[in-house]
């Protein structure tokens, strides 16, 4: 999917287009999940490219148990082509993230965990997202081969210098992690000096737990609803003691 978001952007960059590119890692429950990545050209990005149906080949995605959707038109005026599979556990959320990643892409040190104990469940996600090669981070020995002698980062500066900006501003990155209980957004970009660090968790109270929660919310309430009745007793009875006596009992 890396390798198909960066042949895009050598077309669309060439006529000052802009592309979206999100990585979407959601924990169920169970702790199983799904890993969604997903490419949006704009308008003038999708002239440019022309029928990406012809121009995306995606067997090989789909033949390792990823499912493609698209490309199709979204309300926000973006086409997509999303790419996503599902992990049933930490392990296989590892194996799905090395796929996202390639040998050495962006995505670092990237762990699902889901620990439960008694009183509660516990669901983390961490890792590092490291994009201070720029583009570089999209391209492998295969593509320079194909791009010629020069290669990639001859092909990205020739871009920059056509249009006078750097290519980050035409790329928008957004990372987002879903456990239960909690989402984080973070928005890298291609000109970032310094690696994000993702770290979500959430820890959510077990039935037991909240049920003694719950008892024991209500037997505070109890107390203090007694003590309330001995208070209000006591008041009365010392009203009924300092009452002057009526003057036939005198």
């Amino acid at each position: 999917m890396a390798r198909a978001l960066a042949a895009v952007i050598f077309v669309m960059a060439l006529v000052g287009c802009q592309v979206k590119l999100q990585v979407d890692t959601k924990v169920n429950p169970d702790g199983s999940g799904t890993v969604t990545v997903s490419v949006g050209l704009d308008p003038a990005a999708l002239t440019q490219v022309g029928n990406l149906n012809d121009q995306l080949k995606v067997s090989d995605l789909k033949a390792a148990g990823w499912t493609v959707t698209g490309p199709a038109q979204a309300s926000d005026g973006y086409t997509w082509v999303r790419a996503s599979k599902p992990f049933d556990d930490a392990t296989q959320a590892t194996s799905v993230m090395d796929e996202v990643n390639g040998a050495d892409g962006a995505f670092r040190d990237w762990k699902v965990s889901r620990s439960s104990s008694a009183w509660s469940t516990v669901w983390k996600v961490h890792g590092t997202v490291d994009l201070r090669q720029g583009m570089a981070t999209f391209s492998d020995p295969a593509l320079d081969k194909a791009l010629g002698a020069k290669g990639f980062n001859d092909l990205v500066t020739q871009i920059e210098k056509r249009e006078g900006k750097p290519v980050s501003d035409m790329v928008d990155v957004r990372v987002s992690v879903e456990v239960p209980g909690a989402t984080h957004i973070y928005t890298p970009t291609l000109a970032d000096r310094q690696t994000t660090t993702v770290a979500v968790s959430h820890a959510r109270t077990s039935g037991l737990a909240g049920t003694l929660a719950l008892a024991g919310g209500v037997v505070l309430a109890m107390l203090a609803l007694v003590v309330l009745i001995m208070l209000r007793r006591r008041y009365a009875r010392h009203q009924r003691q300092d009452r002057p006596a009526p003057r036939h009992a005198r």
